[in-house]
């Protein structure tokens, strides 16, 4: 085992991370959910967010995980922090510098390890972000860029959590250190009991378009977005009066009209008879961050060419139809589609040209069922088809012939008319099997049977 040597600026870096003061905080969702996420997209059964400090690694937030802290000498992240691009080890019995950590050769015997360091703006790595699996394997780009963001949105966190420290630190009877409320990048305003604003920062300017003049002495409700249903706000404002406290997202309104998510941290501060004198809160505009979220989500759940469901989220979405179906004593359908002439079409014409055809033969396939149904994309020219809320097989007959019919009609791409056409294979739960690893595999044997039989038909599975 080969222990990671410090990094050149370590001093600098303990100071810094000594700055930040969360090593034994209580656990934060926020970190917790990001750890969730990351596990989530990678597909894999541990992720966990760790600081390094002299000696130890600290978990701040994990999944899978049921500890709180290593030595810093066994830490795969120790490692991490030592350089600036992602650590990524696909075997760690093929790696020399850890196939003999205790890690690896005993429980929990991690084999696979990716992880983002957790970099300051001045460039100090205070720990990682990172996926772990007990077997060898490796990450997409696209799932290590998600990994990247999310470190990213890792330090923004804690960054927002220290600027709502040092502004609470120079606030003496509202009179703010000018120097904190007037550099914040996140924006700071405070208002009275009954939510009039009375003090605002120029972030707040900047995020929102008001000006002093334009909102101070007027409700804080002139930030509501419509978006945000009445009901929300009034439980926002309930939770502020019953704990003094609140902290999420929600949608606001700038001055022009447009809307935007806000990260928003408020406070209470007491008069002296416990009653509600003020409400001090830092907020910052978190939109692009969560519009890069949801495109990592997508990316994780979405294939790219046909903007169908991907081989994950048919899984999930099938998975979900079985525990319907059990709620409501429904049957569930899977189709496996497989396109029949297909392969002549690359090699005579060109892959651009059949990408073209698969994403036409995607939306034909979406028009012929229903939106309850899932059409995903879940091979090279494979496609499948949950049908839900199924009470016989007559629905079922129905739309595998629609299927077959419409992909039999001619496509005209860039000039030229192609024909193809497709076998289908069917399996029922709970008839045919228990969970869709099972039933797509019988769908698949079935599908093969069409194909058998001379294409361009459907047949449904068949125990032999």
């Amino acid at each position: 085992m080969i222990i990671a040597p410090y990094p050149h600026n370590e001093q600098a870096r303990l100071a810094t991370l000594k700055q930040y003061d969360i090593l034994d905080t209580e656990s934060d969702p926020a970190l917790n959910a990001m750890v969730q996420l990351a596990s989530y997209i990678c597909q894999t059964p541990i992720a966990a967010i760790s600081l390094i400090d002299e000696r130890r690694q600290w978990f701040k937030a994990s999944a899978g995980l049921d500890v709180t802290e290593t030595p810093r000498d066994i830490a795969f992240c120790s490692h991490a922090i030592i350089q600036e691009d992602p650590l990524v080890v696909q075997n760690a019995l093929l790696d020399d510098r850890f196939f003999d950590n205790p890690l690896v050769t005993s429980d929990p015997e991690f084999r696979f390890y990716a992880g983002v360091p957790l970099t300051t703006a001045k460039g100090h790595h205070l720990g990682t972000l990172c996926v772990i699996d007990r077997i060898p394997r490796t990450l997409t780009p696209e799932q290590l860029n998600a990994i990247k963001v999310l470190a990213q949105n890792v330090m923004a966190h804690l960054d927002l959590q220290i600027a709502y420290k040092n502004a609470g630190k120079y606030i003496d009877d509202l009179q703010m250190s000018e120097m904190i409320f007037n550099t914040a990048s996140e924006a700071i305003l405070v208002t009275d009991g009954n939510n009039i604003i009375v003090l605002i920062n120029p972030a707040f300017t900047l995020i929102t378009g008001y000006s002093p003049n334009e909102v101070i002495g007027r409700h804080y409700s002139i930030l509501y977005s419509k978006s945000q249903s009445t009901k929300f706000y009034q439980k926002v404002l309930q939770t502020l009066n019953d704990t003094g406290h609140w902290d999420g997202e929600l949608w606001a309104t700038r001055k022009n009209a447009e809307e935007y998510v806000q990260s928003l941290s408020v406070n209470s501060i007491l008069n002296s008879d416990g009653t509600k004198r003020l409400h001090v809160g830092i907020f910052s505009d978190v939109t692009e961050r969560k519009r890069k979220d949801e495109l990592i989500w997508k990316q994780a759940n979405y294939d790219h060419l046909t903007q169908l469901a991907n081989r994950s989220l048919f899984r999930e979405r099938f998975e979900q139809a079985i525990k319907s179906a059990n709620r409501l004593s429904h049957s569930v359908a899977m189709c496996y589609i497989d396109l029949d002439k297909f392969k002549p079409v690359n090699d005579n014409f060109g892959h651009e040209v059949g990408d073209k055809l698969l994403f036409q033969v995607a939306a034909r396939i979406s028009q012929c069922v229903r939106e309850t149904d899932t059409v995903a994309r879940i091979g090279g020219d494979e496609f499948a088809v949950i049908l839900t809320q199924l009470n016989d097989v007559t629905h079922i007959n129905r739309i595998a012939e629609h299927i077959i019919q419409t992909l039999s009609e001619p496509f005209v791409i860039d000039g030229k008319e192609l024909s193809i056409s497709a076998s289908v294979g069917i399996s029922i739960y709970p008839q045919n099997g228990s969970n869709s690893q099972l039933l797509l595999t019988r769908a698949d044997k079935a599908m093969y049977s069409s194909k058998s039989r001379g294409c361009n038909q459907f047949s449904f599975y068949i125990e032999t």
